[in-house]
């Protein structure tokens, strides 16, 4: 699936997703962290496997709108909430409100509010995933209005 990030240009940011049979689905970005957050998913979901999370449901049929008019967590499988776990755990750490060093803690809190299981990740897993999310927040800032971010999601097994 093609996904593009689009900076606005005298209005909103949007992301625009090509499923592999043509069909397409987008939304404006909200306000607030922007992209991070969908980078993040991104950052996340190659660098583990995942398949049904934010973009493995987006490639499956999924339309951004769901993800926009009722708050996915109170519909999503274990899979998906793993992911915006650790996609807001992320998000917590780039916004100076997290320490690096309690990340799994603070994933293994949220997963225990949520019912599911927490993940077993490597010191390397994470260290992916911020330098994936890292690199794309540097590529979307180096954009300039109008232009876009154009990035290729394949569900994959995960590495390491």
């Amino acid at each position: 699936m093609q996904v593009r990030f689009k900076k606005g240009s005298g209005g909103p940011d949007t992301l625009h997703c090509t499923r592999a049979d043509g069909t397409q689905t987008w939304a404006t970005i909200p306000e607030g962290f922007g992209p991070m957050h969908d980078l993040g998913h991104y950052a996340v979901e190659t660098t583990l496997g995942l398949r049904n999370g934010f973009y493995g449901l987006l490639a499956q049929g999924y339309d951004l709108s769901a993800f926009v008019e009722e708050d996915p967590r109170t519909w999503l499988e274990a899979e998906g909430l793993l992911a915006e776990t650790l996609v807001m755990a992320l998000q917590y750490e780039l916004a100076g409100v997290a320490e690096p060093e309690t990340f799994m803690e603070g994933v293994a809190s949220a997963c225990r509010g949520l019912h599911i299981a927490a993940p077993e990740l490597t010191s390397d897993q994470i260290d992916r995933m911020r330098a994936r999310l890292g690199e794309l927040l540097t590529q979307w800032r180096a954009l300039s209005p109008g232009e876009s971010l154009t990035l290729t999601y394949e569900p994959v097994p995960p590495e390491g």
